[in-house]
């Protein structure tokens, strides 16, 4: 089981969610750039779609407890995302991603604003 997270939008360090994963890493965020586009919900977080050609801005992050953190975190992103491990910089990494359509959705090409 990988210990790495990639996050992209509320739980990035510094933003609305951060308090939540805080205590779940270890170490500082490592930047990262993931195989995806990012969107705008409207609803105070962001969804990504996997796809080859665009790249989201990211950090990664080392989890504390993979066996203890991750049903947190899945209860967190809820059933709008699924978790996924993907390959990155060389090395496996979970990412959650978005199940539904984004269809009218505002794209955000330069990843999730950390103020937001």
């Amino acid at each position: 089981m990988s210990d790495r997270i990639a996050v992209y939008g509320t739980l990035q360090s510094g933003a609305a969610a951060w308090q939540l994963l805080a205590p779940l890493v270890i170490g500082p965020a490592e930047p990262a750039s993931l195989p995806g586009a990012l969107y705008d919900t409207e609803c105070g977080y962001p969804a990504l779609k996997l796809d080859g050609v665009s790249r989201v801005p990211a950090q990664v992050f080392r989890l504390r407890d993979p066996d203890r953190a991750l049903p947190v975190l899945d209860e967190y992103e809820g059933p709008e995302y699924e978790r996924r491990r993907i390959e990155l910089d060389g090395g496996a990494c979970w990412v959650y991603v978005w199940l539904g359509p984004v269809t009218g959705m505002r794209p955000l090409p330069h990843g999730w604003p950390v103020g937001a």
